[in-house]
């Protein structure tokens, strides 16, 4: 009978033969975890916070960096969370980087250097519509030139980067969450009892169509319909076959002059114009500040002051991302809420409220490039006749190209024609105001089925993960012993944190809102390296089909006999 030790002594040595020659082909291998997400308790943040403690523990007392500070109610259908974010680009606020943004258009426009603008002068900013319209030319060599101000140069910036921060919303995921509920509901009773509990694992690996042994968000949904990539749309086209961002309903700013009434219209269950400490879910000593008149209500005039509460949760965030590649994308300064199930990622977090569940995450985009490529992507699809440049019949179908005077606006030269560099040009001079905004993405992902199951948010239902789904469903029942409703669980919503992108053509992927479904993230491998070589679906835990070696051996290293080696089971082998 071969050992244990024998065993992979003779494997690490098959493997190491095989590792030298693929070194040799030039294949490298990524490592390293990701570090879990930090929670700061910052002095200067803390002392502006109005909100309670964090319920997580400080691990060091930097000053946050320069950033808009933002407070706004997130509106859930029970109660409001205050939220206030603390957002910056390269450790300077985005009003200040918008600033500078202004500063260097204007130097580059003073073509004669006498630290003044022209009309003319301005006119040459894409940011400035005059000379699209007919006789425009003619206005501006007429009399005496008109002197404009920075603060002009500063509202068409704004005009066309819009806020600094702007809030979008999807409501669609919530859809697909439904897909999983119905899934998991087998008798198609409209819940999911014990037994469906209990046969929750089996019924999930039936729809293991990869064969990987996970099973990713993907898996449980209907397969897409084969016809609609025929169905192309040109760029600037209305119809885009995707769902278009929309303002968002759920997020709103506290400083907003119609809250009120929202929050009115929301939450006022008798109809007083008045809203109760019950009927807005919160401590009558949260609300004492507010009531003026001590009436144990708030009217409309009180509830203008309601930034003035305590915050549930405060978050700094750069977009331009961490510093250094796996340091955690988001400092979460105070919360009343709990850190969930740690991510696989540094860019995501997961904070459990009694009303809800929060998932945090940031997009990374280089925003000149993303705007450069997705102008170019509509620039090809334009020019039909492949000449390298577009003309005035290829665009007689898009409306923004004629009507809206987009047309003049790219040629440059007045040549009829648009080439390549103009258009290119165009977009990097009228997109960094775009680039100086925040977009926070807000999702309704329903009540969160697929993120419950998937217990540590790589995307994949893992064999693992399967194990504890019946506990994992479970938990999730607020309101009966043995069944599991559509409604029981808390609402889960998804905020992504992403830098703005001028896009030309809204088909562009930093345009879309993307995180409709749970999407694999792949994570850093764990282990020996005989255990990561072996975990071909990179779940983090071997079961017997991945394992390579005898049955008895698989069973003397599955010390706690669940069926499945993890790596510090792997890890113990390999010290022997």
């Amino acid at each position: 009978m071969v050992s244990v030790k024998t065993w992979l002594f003779r494997r690490n040595l098959a493997m190491a033969r095989i590792l030298i020659l693929l070194v040799g082909c030039g294949v490298a291998y990524g490592d390293g975890p990701m570090p879990a997400v930090r929670a700061t308790a910052s002095r200067a943040a803390a002392a502006a916070s109005s909100g309670p403690a964090s319920s997580a523990t400080a691990s060091s007392a930097t000053e946050p960096p320069s950033a808009d500070i933002r407070d706004v109610l997130l509106l859930l259908d029970e109660v409001p969370l205050h939220l206030r974010f603390h957002v910056s680009l390269g450790g300077e606020a985005l009003s200040s980087v918008r600033d500078a943004y202004v500063d260097r258009l204007m130097r580059s426009l003073d073509v004669d250097g006498d630290g003044k603008l022209t009309s003319a002068e301005a006119a040459r900013s894409p940011l400035f519509p005059t000379k699209r319209r007919p006789g425009a030319a003619a206005f501006l060599d007429s009399g005496k030139p008109r002197i404009v101000q920075r603060a002009d140069i500063r509202k068409q910036v704004d005009r066309a980067g819009g806020e600094t921060m702007i809030y979008r919303q999807d409501a669609s995921a919530a859809l697909n969450d439904q897909e999983v509920f119905k899934f998991l509901d087998a008798d198609g009773s409209g819940d999911i009892d014990r037994t469906e509990m209990s046969a929750t694992a089996a019924r999930i690996l039936e729809r293991d169509s990869d064969q990987d042994e996970t099973i990713s968000f993907a898996e449980f949904l209907p397969p897409p319909d084969p016809n609609a990539a025929m169905n192309l749309v040109r760029p600037g086209s209305a119809a885009s076959g995707r769902a278009t961002p929309t303002i968002s309903d759920l997020i709103r700013d506290v400083s907003e002059p119609t809250l009120p009434d929202r929050l009115l219209k929301k939450y006022d269950k008798n109809r007083d114009n008045k809203l109760t400490p019950a009927e807005l879910g919160w401590d009558p000593a949260r609300l004492t500040a507010l009531d003026a008149n001590r009436d144990g209500k708030l009217d409309p005039r009180e509830l203008a002051r309601i930034g003035a509460t305590p915050v549930d949760l405060e978050l700094a965030v750069d977009l331009a991302g961490p510093a250094e590649a796996g340091q955690p994308a988001f400092t979460i300064i105070s919360t009343t809420g709990r850190q969930g199930e740690k991510a696989r990622r540094p860019d995501v977090v997961r904070l459990v409220f009694p009303t809800a569940v929060l998932t945090l995450s940031f997009r990374k985009v280089d925003s000149m490039k993303a705007a450069i490529d997705n102008a170019m992507r509509g620039f090809n699809q334009i020019d039909v006749d492949g000449n390298g440049y577009i003309d005035e019949k290829e665009t007689e179908l898009l409306v923004r190209f004629k009507e809206g005077g987009l047309f003049a606006a790219l040629d440059a030269d007045g040549d009829g024609k648009i080439f390549g560099e103009e258009m290119q040009k165009y977009v990097a001079l009228r997109g960094e105001p775009d680039a100086t905004a925040a977009w926070i993405n807000v999702y309704d992902t329903g009540r969160g089925f697929f993120e419950t199951l998937d217990v540590n948010g790589d995307g994949r239902i893992s064999k693992r993960e399967m194990q504890t789904a019946e506990k994992s469903l479970a938990a999730m029942k607020r309101r009966q012993n043995d069944r599991l409703t559509p409604g029981d669980p808390v609402r889960n919503f998804h905020l992504e944190f992403m830098r703005g992108s001028f896009q030309l053509f809204l088909s562009g992927p930093n345009d879309r809102m993307v995180a409709q479904t749970p999407t694999f993230e792949q994570r850093a491998a764990v282990g020996p390296i005989w255990f990561q070589r072996m975990d071909r679906n990179n779940d983090g835990d071997l079961t017997w089909n991945e394992f390579l070696g005898p049955r008895e051996v698989f069973h003397r290293i599955d010390t706690d006999g669940d069926g499945l080696i993890d790596p510090q089971e792997a890890g113990q082998v390999a010290d022997e």
